[in-house]
């Protein structure tokens, strides 16, 4: 980690459990394991969830990069009951201002891709 060892000063940058050994440990082992193969992995899922979702009732677009995404709703829609819906659903969901924001793991397979994008459907679908 040469390269990014001398990036950030002193009071650049403050979390909660950052600075910790455990979490700095797992942070080097992700780092070493996300080679080109795995972030071409996660481009794909990336435009898959976003191709499912333009396909569903009341998205406007899809907004982000790799699976780090925000979905533009119908102006109608909040994201808020969105989210609430999703929940009742079996999944988590954030919210952007307006938007419908997702943030699955990086590690999620097709099958668990699916399950969430029905439950946004079902939940999109009451709205």
């Amino acid at each position: 980690m040469k390269k990014t060892e001398n990036v950030l000063k002193s009071g650049d940058h403050g979390s909660t459990f950052g600075g910790n050994p455990v979490a700095t440990a797992g942070a080097e082992y992700i780092l070493n394991k996300m080679d080109d193969r795995f972030l071409l992995e996660v481009k794909k899922k990336g435009d898959y969830i976003t191709q499912k979702l333009l396909k569903m009732n009341h998205v406007e677009g899809v907004d982000g990069m790799g699976m780090m995404l925000g979905v533009r709703l119908s102006e109608n829609i909040k994201a808020a009951d969105v989210v609430k819906k999703t929940i009742e659903y079996g999944a988590l969901t954030l919210t952007a201002k307006t938007k419908l924001r997702l943030l699955p793991p990086l590690t999620i397979s097709y099958e668990e891709i699916d399950e969430g994008l029905s439950a946004i459907e079902k939940a999109l679908s009451e709205m």
